[in-house]
């Protein structure tokens, strides 16, 4: 059975003041948050790649225990749509350094968009430019990509399909990787992320879960509804549900100061 570790995606939200953090604040956030969970997906390099020194600080300022996913900037996968991304995933690869040399990485999260549709060639080309060790988890958001061609190229290069729940697609889980990786991105309308999942919901997701173990040597799940704090307290929810632990008391690295 893999363990399953539960996070947010992402940490730093201003409506998080008061429902998941203290209302007073907090001098690090990433500290606090690694008290809650033990595990976080980096939503903020999709959208701007911070110097390596900060992931460095990343690593030194959470407990030896907590790890780290982090998403593909969206210059590779929005702009360049995964053609000539050589030097932005040299980019990507030098900020993702610190935390594998730290023992604190699991995947990469490559988010495709909506508008890009499945092309075997390039999508062959693409993943044969990551580094092998990389650990990548795709996510699917255009139909075409739905296909066996498609999961078959993730299992020859050994890719996790990102299993989705959302208000789009159906829930596929599909293991195609030695890890699994789980988005909940909420089923809000017209917003997907404005959405409280229930405790029936996240009641039908302790199996899928639990099977999802049984097939794989980790799996690792984000909380994406972040409105209102939604996400910290799903995902809280879930891991009482599946009997998870917390996270260890802080101590060690955390003494550290902060960046």
């Amino acid at each position: 059975m893999g363990r399953i570790l539960i996070g947010t995606s992402g940490w730093d939200y201003p409506e998080w003041d008061g429902p998941v953090y203290p209302r007073r604040g907090v001098p690090d956030k990433l500290r606090f948050y690694a008290t809650q969970f033990p595990i976080v997906e980096v939503n903020s390099t999709f959208y701007r790649l911070p110097p390596p020194a900060v992931a460095e600080a990343w690593a030194r300022r959470t407990p030896g225990a907590f790890r780290f996913a982090a998403k593909f900037p969206r210059t590779i996968t929005h702009e360049l749509r995964l053609e000539r991304t050589d030097a932005e995933l040299a980019r990507f690869l030098d900020v993702l350094a610190p935390l594998r040399r730290a023992g604190k990485f699991v995947a990469a999260l490559l988010q495709l968009p909506p508008f890009l549709p499945f092309e075997p060639g390039r999508s062959r080309d693409f993943y044969a430019s990551l580094p092998r060790e990389l650990p990548v988890a795709v996510e699917f958001r255009e139909p075409s990509w739905l296909t066996p061609a498609s999961y078959e190229l993730l299992r020859e290069f050994r890719l996790a399909n990102v299993i989705v729940d959302g208000p789009h697609r159906p829930i596929d889980a599909e293991i195609t990787a030695s890890f699994a990786y789980v988005r909940w991105h909420g089923r809000g309308a017209p917003v997907w992320y404005d959405y409280t999942y229930s405790a029936a919901e996240l009641a039908a997701w302790v199996p899928r879960l639990r099977a999802l173990a049984a097939g794989a040597e980790a799996v690792y799940g984000f909380f994406n509804n972040h409105f209102r704090g939604d996400a910290a307290a799903n995902g809280r929810s879930l891991a009482e549900e599946l009997g998870l632990p917390p996270p260890p008391p802080a101590r060690g690295t955390l003494d550290a100061g902060p960046f």
